[in-house]
């Protein structure tokens, strides 16, 4: 073979040997593409030419009981800018700057409280849109969109709105926006928190190919999960009622001086709440500039509801449970007499009990123990007469130390038993009266409730009915337990009267009233800052209405710091607008 062909033959081998490795360099580019990158390439594509949206659901109204709208949601705009755009439109830095400054210049004539300062840095954020402004007034979204300015766009959303402003403020609680990471809405406290999961719904989605500018394709395949919208909430309250409650509580809370208060109206026969209020409160428009404030006598943020969450010692209203436990068991009668000499003595070293003033009251029957509101008879019929294996059941049987589950944050309450390593026969004998015991206005106001429902305790509720996809839950009226019998309630409703009638704090003309008044101090307090507080019900001879009132730390000399002058007034007001407001027929002449 000449030397001509072997070169020839060698030129054609490396040809061929080139092309056969460019083949493979292809091949394996080809395999890396379409088969190792091929997840993240259909990812990507899928990012640019299909989009998922989220449809948020809107969040379910809630009514009080005559239908009125107590919280209902608005439609706002967010105002965005789109820095990034801007940037790249204008690569010449005079002219990004001179386009920059009329665009702040426009936004600034529609939305003045932004600042020259905040909008330069918010474009000189190196995003594709920015937030500027939230919720603005359908007026300047009206401007905005007439002035149509560059990099600039509006965003519906949906927000919370509360037509009554602070009423029932503490019942309702609030709604959060941006809470969750995507975005979303959370009820906090109250109803809001408590039915957050029915009243926030499930949002939708909808995912479709689109277009270069973002429009779905109409021969592009789509997908869509349908919105569920929150469910509607009807609630007890009666707004007409909770509105002249919780005004006239402000009004006595600031003539009384007191830090703070609570007032609670109950339905006697269903256990539902009428009115429940407490003072200070909050607009749940603006709960943002409550964010410092506190109610429960200074200890707790406002936003909580007293009646559920501030536990106190309640002081002589606890005596009608006291009494309730002996009558219910035969131990004693209204006609039982004691010697009360303005101080009882315990053989088992517990310490001494005293009146009020060590005042001595002579022989005094159970009636008059609560007539004249008398430690030392409650403290005898607790300690001498039930002792712990008699006394404990009836303050169970009635509530105490349980939460209601009535919605919304709430405290339990505390109080020693036996089986405390700490418990001795000092607590038996002050919990007779109510101290150490601590329990919630809306406990104190069920024990009520029992003896004037005849002896049976109802379950307290707040929400009447639920409404969801055109189905309707409706809570009725539940028995809790029975707590005492027919005859211990009614002879237990005489001597409430009697006590209303003697002490004449809460009676006014055309009905009876069956109440208790209570007086007790804050632990680590002086004497002289008070829990003041009354409960009882209207008309006692066919109970309508359970009323609790308690105003925290009163100071005012008009209105004294003891429950019956501070408290009373205020009880004896909001049973006369109720026996007004609802028309009920005298019971007395």
């Amino acid at each position: 073979m000449n030397v001509e062909l072997q070169r020839a033959r060698s030129r054609q081998m490396f040809i061929f040997l080139l092309v056969l490795t460019a083949m493979v360099i292809l091949m394996g580019r080809l395999y890396y593409w379409q088969v190792v990158r091929s997840p993240q390439l259909t990812k990507l594509a899928d990012q640019e030419h299909i989009q998922n949206s989220i449809v948020p659901a809107p969040r379910g109204l809630i009514y009080d009981s005559q239908g009125r709208l107590l919280a209902t949601n608005i439609v706002r705009d967010d105002v965005y800018i789109e820095p990034i755009p801007l940037a790249n439109d204008y690569a010449d830095l005079d002219t990004l700057a001179t386009e920059k400054a009329t665009l702040i210049k426009s936004i600034r004539q529609v939305l003045p409280n932004l600042s020259v300062a905040d909008l330069n840095k918010d474009f000189a954020r190196n995003l594709y849109t920015v937030r500027i402004a939230t919720a603005i007034d359908p007026a300047q979204s009206q401007q905005l969109r007439n002035l149509a300015l560059p990099y600039t766009f509006l965003e519906p959303r949906s927000i919370r709105v509360y037509p009554g402003g602070d009423l029932a403020a503490q019942v309702l609680g609030y709604v959060q926006e941006n809470a969750l990471p995507d975005g979303g809405a959370i009820g906090r406290y109250g109803i809001e928190g408590a039915l957050n999961s029915q009243l926030s719904g499930k949002p939708g989605s909808f995912t479709a190919e689109r277009d270069l500018n973002g429009n779905p394709l109409t021969v592009g395949a789509s997908t869509s999960q349908q919105v569920v919208n929150g469910a509607n909430v009807t609630l007890t309250i009666d707004s007409t009622v909770q509105y002249m409650v919780q005004t006239e509580l402000a009004n006595y809370v600031k003539s009384a001086q007191a830090q703070s208060g609570t007032a609670i109206v109950l339905d006697v026969r269903s256990g539902a709440v009428v009115a429940m209020a407490g003072y200070p409160s909050f607009d749940p428009n603006h709960y943002s500039n409550y964010a410092n404030k506190l109610g429960c006598n200074g200890t707790e943020d406002v936003f909580f509801n007293p009646a559920l969450y501030c536990a106190y010692e309640p002081g002589s209203t606890m005596k009608a449970v006291t009494m309730a436990a002996g009558l219910d068991q035969g131990l004693i009668t209204p006609e039982t007499a004691i010697d009360d000499k303005g101080v009882l003595t315990f053989k088992d070293h517990t310490p001494p009990v005293t009146n009020w003033a060590n005042i001595p009251y002579g022989r005094e029957t159970m009636t008059q123990v609560l007539e004249h509101s008398a430690n030392v008879g409650a403290a005898w019929v607790a300690h001498n007469v039930l002792g712990p294996s008699r006394f404990y059941p009836y303050l169970s049987r009635f509530g105490f130390g349980q939460v209601t589950g009535i919605g919304g944050p709430e405290q339990s309450g505390f109080y020693r038993t036996t089986s405390d390593k700490n418990w001795s026969p000092s607590d038996l004998a002050r919990q007779s009266f109510g101290q150490t015991i601590l329990a919630t206005p809306i406990q104190m106001v069920m024990a009520y409730e029992a003896i004037a429902n005849g002896g049976v305790m109802m379950k307290p509720y707040l929400v009447s009915s639920i409404s969801q996809n055109n189905q309707v839950k409706q809570m009725q009226p539940q028995v809790k337990q029975r707590v005492m019998s027919t005859q211990a309630a009614h002879q237990l409703t005489q001597m409430l009267i009697a006590a209303a009638n003697y002490n004449q704090q809460a009676t006014f003309p055309g009905y009876s009233v069956a109440v208790k008044t209570g007086t007790s101090t804050t632990q680590g307090l002086s004497d002289e800052k008070t829990e003041a507080s009354m409960v009882g019900f209207v008309p006692a001879s066919q109970p309508r209405f359970v009323i609790l009132v308690k105003l925290d730390q009163p100071q005012s000399t008009t209105y004294s710091i003891f429950g019956g002058t501070a408290a009373g007034p205020l009880w004896r007001t909001l049973a006369q607008q109720l026996m007004w407001h609802f028309a009920v027929t005298p019971d007395q002449a």
